[in-house]
């Protein structure tokens, strides 16, 4: 059989006169062996010098079981359909010589994978808000009012790292590989498995710990706290640690939406309703008595009334000002 026919058979480029008399020739005895020592002559012609001898051997067993039909068929060529054509196609290169070198054997590049920079997750509670959250290693903070913390997307693989402004209080999955780490400030507590709240405003940062066992640093200092034992910022001390007890249900209870003033002066309950409610106190005629009162999740206005009856003062609420008046 001429080879230029086969070629043209192969690529559907022969009349139908032609097609039936390959067709006749390919269901003929031993057409199949000299139709593949053809390929062999022209691979071989092609390609000896670039390819080894057991490669050739794959590639041609390749082709071999590609063009031939299925088994319990006579060995003759199978080119119907769009099989038959993509054979076609598929043999056609390799007479040009210039495809089968590494089909199927070709050590393919893999394409390099784009990745991408972790980024930073911001959540924030408004005024007399409060929020409860889940992080991906399990570990759980409850988030107070005018409050935010950040951690990046990839938190809890490389790293278990949360900035924080405002209040929370964390319960902490134990990690020995991976310490959990709450920056405030320049304030860094490092916990593995523990309990502890965190206050970290303008005007003081505390670390307060209620189960299992801290670090807190600041610069070159670095305290460790038992439960019962509290890590305060002390400003007026050019911002040394200093450690101290804390009362552990004053601490936490506003997690529950509790205010509890405990002999407190008049001016420190301005500043928790300013934190808590997120407003500004105007006060005139300043009195700084001291108070004692538990207020659970009440409104600013229920607790101012309750205030007024015992230090005898009137207030008025204007939006996010409150103006009081002895």
């Amino acid at each position: 059989m001429d080879q230029e026919k086969l070629k043209r058979f192969l690529n559907n480029q022969t009349t139908p006169l032609e097609n039936r008399e390959i067709r006749d020739w390919l269901d003929k005895k031993g057409s199949e062996e000299q139709f593949l020592r053809k390929l062999r002559e022209d691979w071989d012609f092609q390609r000896a010098a670039e390819v080894s001898s057991s490669r050739r051997e794959k590639i041609l067993d390749q082709i071999h079981k590609a063009t031939l039909k299925p088994s319990g068929v006579n060995h003759t060529f199978y080119f119907i359909g769009k099989f038959g054509r993509m054979a076609a196609s598929f043999l056609l290169l390799l007479f040009s010589g210039y495809f089968l070198l590494e089909l199927g054997f070709r050590e393919i590049e893999p394409e390099p994978v784009t990745e991408v920079a972790p980024y930073p997750i911001r959540k924030s509670t408004g005024a007399g808000e409060k929020m409860r959250l889940l992080l991906p290693d399990k570990s759980e903070l409850i988030l107070n009012s005018l409050s935010s913390i950040t951690f990046y997307s990839d938190y809890g693989t490389s790293n278990r790292e949360i900035t924080l402004e405002g209040e929370a209080f964390f319960s902490v999955e134990s990690n020995q590989k991976k310490p959990f780490i709450v920056r405030s400030g320049d304030v860094i507590t490092t916990a593995l498995g523990t309990a502890f709240n965190v206050y970290a405003r303008k005007e003081a940062v505390r670390v307060a710990l209620t189960a299992g066992k801290v670090e807190v640093a600041r610069d070159a200092q670095l305290l460790s706290l038992l439960p019962g034992e509290m890590a305060s910022e002390k400003k007026d001390r050019q911002y040394e640690l200093i450690k101290e007890k804390f009362d552990p249900e004053q601490t936490t209870l506003w997690k529950e939406g509790k205010i509890r003033f405990q002999s407190k002066p008049f001016s420190e309950i301005i500043h928790t309703l300013e934190s808590w409610y997120g407003v500004e106190f105007q006060v005139k005629a300043f009195e700084d008595r001291k108070v004692t009162g538990l207020f659970n999740n009440e409104s600013l206005d229920d607790i101012l009334t309750g205030l007024s009856f015992s230090l005898g003062f009137e207030y008025q609420i204007d939006e996010k000002r409150v103006q009081i008046k002895f």
